[in-house]
């Protein structure tokens, strides 16, 4: 299978995809402040795909999607440590369930870190679940601070 960027034709199915990241959450029922999300994330990727907005697909059978992989660079003011402003972020790496195990993840990664350093990106983060961080860990990944998140009441 070979890596590609994603075009504005692959939103169905990268929503598809994101719903499959977020499944446990969504099977809860949806939260009421998301109610629209998969309009505005049509939207936001249509608006940013190929500009801050990296997405990297590997195509499965009868036009649906294997898997994929999200990126955003972001403005961070520099510092002593990393003279460069421009940072990366991982939004969601996701493979359907019946694609697993078949290097995808790894291909869209290499694909979204090869974009990444093409854009001056010098950092790289990511959250992932214990069940993938081993596979980001062997591409040079690794645990740098505590992650904590503030949500608005």
């Amino acid at each position: 299978m070979i890596v590609r960027p994603a075009t504005s034709d692959d939103i169905p199915e990268l929503i598809r995809l994101r719903e499959l990241l977020f499944r446990r959450v969504l099977e809860a029922g949806e939260p009421p402040a998301a109610r629209d999300w998969r309009k505005e994330f049509a939207r936001d990727v249509k608006e940013r795909l190929g500009g801050s907005l990296g997405v990297f697909v590997v195509d499965g059978a009868e036009g649906r999607l294997a898997a994929c992989g999200l990126g955003v660079i972001e403005y961070r003011l520099p510092g002593p440590f990393e003279g460069g402003a421009l940072s990366g972020y991982v939004l969601g790496m996701v493979t359907d369930p019946a694609y697993r195990g078949q290097g995808y993840a790894r291909m869209i990664m290499q694909e979204l870190l090869a974009w990444f350093r093409g854009k001056d990106v010098i950092r790289v983060d990511l959250h992932a679940p214990a069940e993938a961080a081993e596979l980001y860990r062997s591409m040079g990944f690794h645990e740098h601070q505590v992650a904590l998140t503030w949500h608005a009441p």
